[in-house]
């Protein structure tokens, strides 16, 4: 769960931000000699993480955990400096692997009465007193996917999603689909407009729902377009990919498990997208981004389209509907 406080993610325990490699942790190093009876002063890089958080709200709380407050709370430890195990250790602090203090916060959004710290506000690292034994540092996190910065990750890639009925894909192998597909809205025998959605999905219509261009033919010289084959292509492995995974499930699964699937089966077959999912660990960031991006975009469009003719005091929130089962 993401709490934002001025448009920054608010750092607790229950987040991914960090300290990454403050720079320079000094600690006196082994060996100890006559030469350089404290050690040798060595710079480090210092690490810490919100999974340390310790000393934060007590009532206030995202995600179960503590939230990291003003001159109160701090990680328990830091790490990266194990090595400067000298006597002295930390050449301000006399400390290795020390504590993490926040050293910015929010103005004006406050959690038990206190300033919340947030992604980007500066730290310091290797603490044992009020005196730290690095220079201030900002706390960093992964890329917030928001609607606009989806937008553009998935423009980037080829995903761009539009409503079914524009049906504008570029090229005359390509066809618009839904990455969610419409058999886990709709009934078997009713698919395409609101008549045949399911009760719980109420509202919910092929035409309006967000598609991507995936290629579905190969070009057959001397064919006509109808009779390119599918077999092969993008789309075609897309679908076999759901398809293996509705046949090993023994129990039905939910919209958001069924979701998380096509989203991966787009990934993994989808020509700019294809291997990322197996790569390096930022190609597999990468991957993980576009498919929590179309998560994100199929999840509103369902919610808005449930909610429509609901009462105001009766709408079903995105966790809610992730949670439905299929058809």
């Amino acid at each position: 769960m993401t709490v934002y406080a001025n448009g920054l993610e608010i750092a607790c325990k229950a987040q991914s931000n960090k300290v990454i490699a403050a720079f320079p942790d000094v600690c006196f190093t082994p060996p100890e000699n006559p030469a350089t009876p404290p050690g040798v002063p060595v710079p480090y890089p210092s690490f810490g993480f919100d999974s340390d958080t310790d000393n934060g709200t007590g009532t206030v709380k995202i995600g179960g955990q503590t939230i990291t407050q003003k001159n109160k709370s701090y990680y328990t430890r830091t790490s990266g400096t194990e090595a400067g195990c000298a006597a002295k250790k930390g050449i301000i602090t006399s400390a290795n692997t020390g504590k993490e203090y926040a050293r910015a916060w929010s103005g004006n959004v406050k959690a038990d009465g206190e300033p919340v710290s947030r992604f980007s506000d500066l730290s310091t690292n290797n603490h044992s007193s009020p005196g730290s034994n690095t220079g201030p540092y900002p706390k960093i996190g992964k890329m917030v996917l928001t609607p606009d910065n989806c937008v553009k990750l998935l423009q980037k890639f080829g995903l761009s999603t539009t409503p079914h009925d524009k049906n504008d894909c570029p090229k005359d192998t390509m066809e618009s689909e839904h990455f969610m597909e419409n058999q886990f809205m709709q009934k078997e025998s009713m698919r395409g407009g609101v008549a045949g959605t399911v009760a719980r999905f109420k509202n919910y219509d092929e035409g309006s729902a967000p598609c991507i261009c995936m290629v579905a033919r190969k070009r057959k010289k001397g064919v006509d377009k109808a009779n390119w084959p599918k077999v092969g292509t993008p789309h075609h492995g897309k679908t076999a990919q759901v398809r293996n995974f509705l046949a090993s499930r023994k129990t039905v699964p939910t919209i958001d498990e069924a979701l998380k699937e096509c989203c991966k089966a787009v990934v993994d077959n989808h020509g700019p997208t294809k291997g990322l999912s197996s790569g390096t660990k930022a190609q597999k960031e990468k991957a993980e981004q576009i498919m929590k991006c179309l998560e994100l975009i199929f999840i509103r469009h369902l919610t808005a389209k449930i909610n429509e003719t609901r009462r105001s005091d009766n709408k079903i929130t995105q966790a809610e509907v992730r949670a439905l089962k299929i058809r």
